[in-house]
């Protein structure tokens, strides 16, 4: 089985942020979860541009209730950024829950 360069992005980033302390897990929508039959789940999307690079990484994620949340939210981003070699202002960080 061959993977595309999106899915090998993704993996990247799905591995960096769930190394980012206070990261609980990533949480997809129910759309995620039926698209992601056999692969990563859907919480990370990658866009690309004309060119093939990254310009734009949404991420999903529920957070430890023992972390400040914006604190967790900022070091998934950068995390997220350097994974996928995108500028930061390209990622965005959507806390779904807290546990």
């Amino acid at each position: 089985m061959t993977t595309s360069p999106d899915d090998a992005v993704c993996g990247a980033v799905t591995d960096a942020v769930l190394a980012v302390p206070g990261v609980a897990c990533l949480r997809p929508g129910l759309r995620g979860l039926l698209q992601a039959a056999g692969r990563r789940p859907g919480a990370v999307r990658v866009a690309h541009d004309a060119a093939g690079a990254v310009r734009a990484v949404h991420i999903e994620i529920v957070a430890r209730a023992q972390h400040r949340t914006a604190d967790v939210a900022r070091a998934v981003r950068t995390a997220a950024a350097e994974a996928a070699a995108a500028p930061p202002a390209a990622v965005t960080v959507t806390v779904t829950g807290i546990v």
